[in-house]
C-alpha cells in the first residue's frame, strides 16, 4: 500500500510540475512577461512600439524548431532564478539566428535586392555582406542590427559601417573598403562656401583621388585593447587567434557587439592636405607653416575651409616659386626668390601678371584700413562701449600679414578671413555682401574675388566698385569673353565719364536731390553740421554751380566762385581748404599714435571724441566737395581737429616719444 500511495504522490507532483512548466511556458510566450524584470522594461517597450510588434520574442530569440523553443525555456528559466537570487547581470546579450530573420525578409526579397541607407545616400546590399568568401567569416544579421531605437526595434548602426569599412584607417591613409564612393558619391552640383561655388566635376573628370585632398577623414583605428577581454574573460595575457578566427568565435558564433572588443572610428570632417614641397620645409616647416594654412584654407578662426584651386589641383610651393640650388665648400642651401607674377602667366596666359598686382593692392589697402579699425575697436572695448573676440580678430588679422602674400596664396580666403574681422568688430562698409555679388558675377568672382574691395583709378578719383555692384554687374561697365581677349575687361566707353553715366537718363525736372542726398543735406546743414550755408540761404540751387552753357550737370572747379564773388573770397576759400587738408593730413598721419596715447592713458570721454571726430572726418571726405557745400563748416572742423590733439599735448611724435 505505502509504494501505491508513493507512486500516487509522485504522479500527482509530477503531473502537478508539468502543470506548472506548461502553465510557465504559456505565461512566457507573452512578449508582456518580459518586462516584469525592472531592467527589460526599455526593452519591451522598445519593442512594442516598433514593426516587430506583432513579431512574438520567442519567434526571433528562440529559433525554429521544439529544441531550440525548450532551450530558450531552460536558460529563461534559469536568467529568472538569477533575477530573484539577485545575481543578474544588467548587460543582456541575445543571440538571434540569421534563420529567425530570414524566415520572414527573405520572402519580401530584401537579401538580393538594392536598399538605400543614411537617407538615400548610400545603396546597400545584404547578399554582399552575408558573404562569408568576401570577408573570411560569416557575418549575422545581428552584427549590423545592434541597436536599440524608438519605432526600430533592430536598427543599423552607423559605427558599426564605419568601423569595418575604415577599420586601421590612420594607418592605411583611410582609404575605405569599398571606396569613397559607394557611399558619397561625387557631388553633381555646385557646393556653395560662403558664397562662393566649388565645382567638383573637373577633377572627377582629371580622374584625382578624393584621397588627394581629403585626407584624416577618420580619427581611430578600431584597435582592440586587451583589457577589454578582461569583461569576459579571465587572466588574459595575450590574444593567440588570427582576426579571422577570432571573429568566427565572436561575432560568427557568439554574436557579440563589435564595440565590445574594438575601439570606435569616427569618420566625417575632412582635412585639406598639405602640398608644400620637402624642399619648402627645410624653411617652412612641415604642416605649421603660415604659407601653407592659407594655401589650405584652414587656419582662420570662425569661417569655413576653403583651399585655393591650386592646392586643390595639387600645384605646390615650387609651381610658382623657382628653388635654386646653391652649393658652397661647407654644404649645399635652398634659394627661395620672390614670386615674380611672370610665373602665372606661363600657366595661365597673357595679363594674369597684372591680377595679381591688383590682388594684393586690395589686400595691402584692406589691412591697412583694418589695422586701424582694429585698434580703434580696441580702445571702446577697454572702456566697455563694445564687445568682439579680440582673439579671433587678432589671430586672423595676423595670418594675413604673416602669410607675406597679400592674396596670392589664396585670394578668397584671405579676403573672407577679412570680411569676418570686419563683421567681428562692427565695421560698417558701404559695399554688398559677397553672397550678392557672387549673384550676378559668379564667372568673373573666379579670379576676381573681392572686387567689392577694389578702388580703382577713374581720373583723379577712385572709383569705388563696392558701391557700384550694389545695382550693377561686372558686364554692365565691362568687356567679358574669355580672359586671354585682349579686349577682355576693358572699360565701355560710355562708363569712362561719371557725370556721362550717372546723367544718362537725366529728364527735366528731376531733383538733385534725389541723387545727391548727402550733399544736398549738407549744404542745407542737415549732414556733420547744423548750420546751413549761407548761399544756401541765400537761395543759390545746385544748377547755379553745376550747369554747363549747354544745361548739362557738370563738376566745376573753384574757378566758378569768381563769376559771383570777389577775388579776395575765392583766395580765402583756397586757404581754408588747404588749411583743413594740411590738418586732416596731419591727422590721418597720426592716427595710430594717438591710438597709442589713449591706450595709455586716455579715459573714456577722451575716447569717445576721438572715436567721434574720426568717424566725422571720414563722413567729410566721402560727401565729396571738401567743405565747398558749407564753407562755414570748413573752420570748425579744422579747429576741432587742432583743438583735440592739443588736448593730448600731442605735437608731431612729441607724447609718444616721451613715453617712451
Amino acid at each position: 500500500m505505502k509504494g501505491r500511495r508513493r507512486f500516487l504522490i509522485l504522479s500527482v507532483f509530477l503531473v502537478l510540475i508539468a502543470y506548472l512548466f506548461f502553465l510557465f511556458l504559456r505565461t512566457s510566450d507573452d512578449p508582456e512577461f518580459c518586462s516584469s524584470c525592472h531592467f527589460m522594461k526599455p526593452y519591451y517597450d522598445n519593442w512594442l512600439s516598433s514593426t516587430h510588434n506583432q513579431v512574438n520574442c520567442s519567434t526571433c530569440h528562440y529559433g525554429s524548431g521544439f529544441a531550440n523553443y525548450f532551450r530558450g525555456k531552460v536558460r529563461l528559466f534559469s536568467e529568472i532564478v538569477r533575477y530573484y537570487l539577485g545575481v543578474y547581470n544588467y548587460e543582456i546579450r541575445s543571440k538571434v539566428d540569421n534563420e529567425s530573420c530570414l524566415k520572414c525578409h527573405s520572402e519580401k526579397g530584401y537579401v538580393g535586392k538594392e536598399v538605400k541607407f543614411l537617407d538615400g545616400r548610400i545603396s546597400f546590399t545584404h547578399l554582399s555582406h552575408l558573404s562569408e568568401e568576401k570577408i573570411g567569416f560569416k557575418m549575422q544579421c545581428q552584427t549590423c542590427h545592434s541597436e536599440l531605437v524608438q519605432g526600430r526595434h533592430e536598427a543599423v548602426s552607423d559605427k558599426i559601417c564605419i568601423l569595418c569599412h575604415f577599420i586601421g584607417g590612420e594607418v592605411k591613409e583611410a582609404q575605405p573598403v569599398s571606396g569613397c564612393g559607394s557611399c558619397h558619391g561625387p557631388p553633381k552640383d555646385d557646393i556653395m562656401i560662403w558664397g562662393v561655388a566649388f565645382n567638383h566635376s573637373e577633377y572627377i573628370k582629371n580622374k584625382i583621388e578624393c584621397t588627394t585632398c581629403h585626407i584624416h577623414v577618420v580619427v581611430g583605428r578600431g584597435d582592440v585593447r586587451l583589457e577589454k577581454c578582461s569583461t569576459c574573460h579571465i587572466n588574459v595575457t595575450g590574444m593567440s587567434l588570427g582576426s579571422r578566427e577570432m571573429h568566427k568565435i565572436h561575432v560568427s558564433n557568439e554574436r557579440i557587439n563589435c564595440f565590445k572588443c574594438h575601439d570606435e572610428i569616427k569618420h566625417g570632417k575632412v582635412e585639406i592636405f598639405e602640398v608644400f614641397s620637402p624642399v619648402c620645409q627645410e624653411c617652412h616647416g612641415n604642416k605649421h607653416s603660415i604659407q601653407e594654412k592659407i594655401y589650405a584654407g584652414s587656419a582662420g578662426r570662425g569661417i569655413p575651409i576653403l583651399p585655393d584651386p591650386m592646392f586643390l589641383s595639387g600645384v605646390s610651393c615650387r609651381g610658382c616659386h623657382e628653388v635654386k640650388l646653391v652649393k658652397t665648400h661647407a654644404e649645399t642651401l635652398f634659394e627661395l626668390p620672390e614670386f615674380n607674377p611672370i610665373s602665372c602667366v606661363n600657366c595661365h596666359g597673357k595679363g594674369y601678371d597684372k591680377l595679381v598686382a591688383q590682388w594684393q593692392k586690395v589686400v595691402k589697402e584692406r589691412v591697412e584700413k583694418i589695422e586701424m579699425d582694429v585698434k580703434v575697436a580696441g580702445l571702446l572695448k577697454k572702456t566697455g562701449m563694445i564687445k568682439f573676440n579680440e582673439g579671433n580678430v587678432n589671430a586672423n588679422l595676423e595670418l594675413v600679414k604673416r602669410d607675406g602674400s597679400f592674396g596670392v596664396h589664396n585670394i578668397k580666403y584671405v579676403n573672407i578671413l577679412l570680411d569676418e574681422i570686419e563683421k567681428e568688430i562692427k565695421v560698417s562698409r558701404n559695399k554688398p555682401a559677397i553672397e550678392l555679388v557672387f549673384k550676378g558675377n559668379s564667372r568673373c568672382l573666379d579670379c576676381h574675388f573681392g572686387i567689392e574691395n577694389l578702388n580703382s583709378a577713374s581720373g583723379s578719383k577712385k572709383f569705388p566698385h563696392g558701391i557700384h555692384l550694389f545695382k550693377l554687374n561686372c558686364l554692365d561697365c565691362h568687356i567679358g569673353g574669355e580672359p586671354v581677349v585682349n579686349s577682355h575687361g576693358k572699360v565701355l566707353d560710355f562708363v569712362k565719364d561719371c557725370i556721362k553715366c550717372h546723367h544718362r537718363e537725366l529728364k527735366a525736372g528731376v531733383e538733385c536731390e534725389g541723387c545727391h542726398e548727402k550733399q544736398a543735406n549738407f549744404y542745407r546743414g542737415k549732414f556733420l553740421s547744423s548750420e546751413e550755408d549761407f548761399m544756401s540761404q541765400a537761395g543759390i540751387s545746385c544748377q547755379d554751380c553745376h550747369s554747363s552753357n549747354g544745361g548739362e550737370p557738370k563738376r566745376p572747379d573753384v574757378s566758378i566762385c569768381a563769376s559771383c564773388h570777389e577775388q579776395s573770397y575765392v583766395d580765402d576759400f583756397v586757404k581754408k581748404r588747404a588749411d583743413l587738408k594740411r590738418v586732416i593730413e596731419k591727422w590721418n598721419s597720426s592716427v595710430m599714435d594717438l591710438i597709442r596715447v589713449l591706450e595709455v592713458g586716455g579715459d573714456k570721454d577722451k575716447v569717445v571724441e576721438f572715436v567721434k571726430l574720426k568717424d566725422e572726418i571720414e563722413k567729410f571726405l566721402s560727401e565729396g566737395s571738401f567743405g565747398a557745400h558749407n564753407l562755414q563748416y570748413i573752420d570748425d572742423l579744422r579747429e576741432r581737429i587742432e583743438r583735440f590733439m592739443r588736448s593730448l599735448s600731442f605735437v608731431g611724435n612729441k607724447k609718444i616719444n616721451e613715453k617712451k
